[in-house]
């Protein structure tokens, strides 16, 4: 029986990267609480943080 959802995992493993990151429990769970504490998730803050920081001109040498 094929999963319902096998043409969304198709077009994730195509267009989307896993970026695993390693933190310690009471970092993660402020974090966590903090984006709670805001009406958002880790995940969003994550991605608009790299956003942010791509599209952030290079400083002048």
């Amino acid at each position: 029986m094929e999963s319902k959802y096998q043409a969304q995992q198709k077009h994730l493993r195509q267009n989307y990267v896993r970026f695993p990151l390693d933190l310690k429990p009471d970092l993660l769970a402020a974090f966590k609480a903090r984006c709670a504490e805001l009406g958002t998730t880790p995940t969003a803050e994550i991605k608009k943080f790299i956003k942010t920081f791509c599209q952030t001109p290079k400083a002048e040498e």
